[in-house]
């Protein structure tokens, strides 16, 4: 987390703005785990079995 995200959590910005800011400004949780695979810290296994698992959650219907 950055310092103008803390801020924008501080001033409660809308939500919608928080994620905006955070999806322009860092990483996606594949791309972090993309660049673990590459520094040896973990598996190209574990980061698709991770990153399916969270796209599967952002696709749910809830009901």
């Amino acid at each position: 987390m950055d310092d103008t995200l803390r801020r924008m959590i501080h001033s409660n910005t809308a939500e919608y703005e928080l994620e905006e800011y955070a999806r322009k400004n860092t990483p996606s949780i594949r791309a972090d785990g993309l660049r673990k695979v590459l520094a040896g810290r973990t598996t190209l296994e574990e980061v698709l079995r991770v990153t399916k698992e969270s796209a599967m959650l952002d696709d749910a219907v809830v009901i």
